[in-house]
C-alpha cells in the first residue's frame, strides 16, 4: 500500500504529463490548452479535494510538492507558448518576468516554509497568460487589453490572500497540525 508521500508524489507526476499531453499531443487551440492546465492545476484541492481526500491541501507537505509542480508545469507551458503562442515579443518578456517573479516566491517559500511568501509573490503567470493569448486571438479585446489584464491582478490578489494568509490562518486556528 502506498503512504501519503508516495500518492502524492504520483498525482504530481500525473499532473507534470497531463501538461505535456496536453501542450503537445491533444490538438485543441491553445486557449483551450491552457484552460485544460489550469483545471488540472486546481482538480486536487480547489474543485476536486472531494475527490483527493487523501491529502490535507493546508499541509506544508502538499503545499511544497504543489508549488515545485507549479514551476515545472508553468515551465513547460512558458516553453510552449514562446514558441508556439504566437505572443508580441512584449507579451512573451512579461510573461518571462511573471513565471521568475512567483519562481522566487516559491523559492522563498521552500526555504522558509512559510506561506506568505506565495502571497508576497502572487501567481499572475497563469491567468494573465490566457488573457493575453485571449486577446492575440480575439483581436476585438485588444481595446480592452489594459482592463483585462488590472482585472486578473485583482482577482489573483484576492484569490492568493485566500488562499495562503485567509484560508491558511483559519484553518490553523482550528487545526494546530500540519500533516500531509
Amino acid at each position: 500500500m502506498l503512504n501519503l508521500k508516495e500518492k502524492l508524489f504520483i498525482a504530481e507526476v500525473i499532473r507534470v504529463l497531463a501538461t505535456l499531453i496536453i501542450l503537445y499531443v491533444v490538438n485543441i487551440p491553445i486557449v483551450l490548452k491552457i484552460i485544460l492546465i489550469i483545471l488540472f492545476d486546481t482538480i486536487d484541492c480547489a474543485g476536486g479535494s472531494k475527490f483527493f481526500t487523501w491529502v490535507n491541501c493546508n499541509g506544508i507537505t502538499y503545499q511544497r510538492s504543489d508549488k515545485i509542480t507549479d514551476i515545472i508545469c508553468y515551465s513547460i507551458l512558458l516553453f510552449y507558448i514562446l514558441n508556439n503562442g504566437g505572443l508580441s515579443p512584449t507579451s512573451n518578456g512579461i510573461l518571462i518576468l511573471l513565471f521568475l517573479y512567483r519562481f522566487i516566491g516559491t523559492c522563498i517559500f521552500l526555504i522558509k516554509n512559510n506561506r506568505k511568501y506565495l502571497f508576497y509573490f502572487p501567481n499572475f503567470f497563469l491567468e494573465i497568460c490566457l488573457g493575453l493569448i485571449v486577446i492575440n486571438n480575439y483581436p476585438i479585446l485588444k481595446n480592452y487589453k489594459n482592463t483585462i489584464i488590472i482585472a486578473i491582478v485583482l482577482y489573483k490578489f484576492l484569490l492568493e490572500y485566500y488562499l495562503h494568509i485567509y484560508k491558511y490562518n483559519k484553518y490553523n486556528k482550528y487545526n494546530k497540525s500540519t500533516a500531509i
